[in-house]
């Protein structure tokens, strides 16, 4: 009974002793390492079967033509959706680039997390038309990249449609065993 006696009044000791900070808690430091919660088969994906082109998607037209690979970007496939207000040309393929760099390349970006990959978010302007993309990281230095622009369109609106796409491209890449 004493020991408990002790402890008891040791606890109470130490608990006396604490002192409040005040002011905000901390906030968590934020880490330079993108997530892959997913481990994927990069090489299983096809990026021409990135996208839905049928028009099954309420979110996404269908396609005004095939998608093909594009001539001028190795291993990247061209989608052009057709809208209203013009065409939205979409890119989609992997890329060898570290996350960092793309942040880099594209500081006015954002981040964000789609299906446990982190995602960056960016937007350039191009003969004064937005051009936009988001690269998932996917692996040690690869990227899952999909690059949108359509005349006209603003950032906001490309800016959505880069977040459906990529969650489209996300779904089609292959989790790895």
């Amino acid at each position: 009974m004493s020991r408990l006696l002790g402890v008891v009044l040791l606890c109470a000791a130490l608990t006396s002793c604490t002192v409040a900070i005040p002011g905000p808690p901390p906030k968590p430091v934020p880490t330079t390492s993108p997530r892959v919660d997913k481990p994927r088969n990069l090489a299983a994906f096809d990026p021409c079967e990135a996208m839905p082109t049928d028009g099954s998607s309420p979110n996404l037209k269908a396609a005004a033509a095939p998608p093909a690979l594009d001539a001028s970007r190795r291993g990247f496939c061209k989608y052009t959706f057709r809208y209203p207000n013009g065409d939205m040309t979409v890119l989609a393929g992997l890329e060898e680039i570290e996350y960092d760099e793309v942040k880099k390349a594209h500081p006015n970006g954002h981040q964000g997390q789609i299906d446990g990959h982190t995602v960056w978010f960016g937007c350039d302007e191009n003969g004064g038309e937005q051009d936009c993309g988001a690269w998932a990281a996917v692996g040690h230095a690869r990227s899952l990249t999909v690059k949108a622009g359509s005349p006209g369109a603003s950032e906001a609106w490309l800016q959505f449609q880069l977040t459906i796409l990529i969650q489209f491209a996300l779904d089609r890449l292959p989790v790895s065993s």
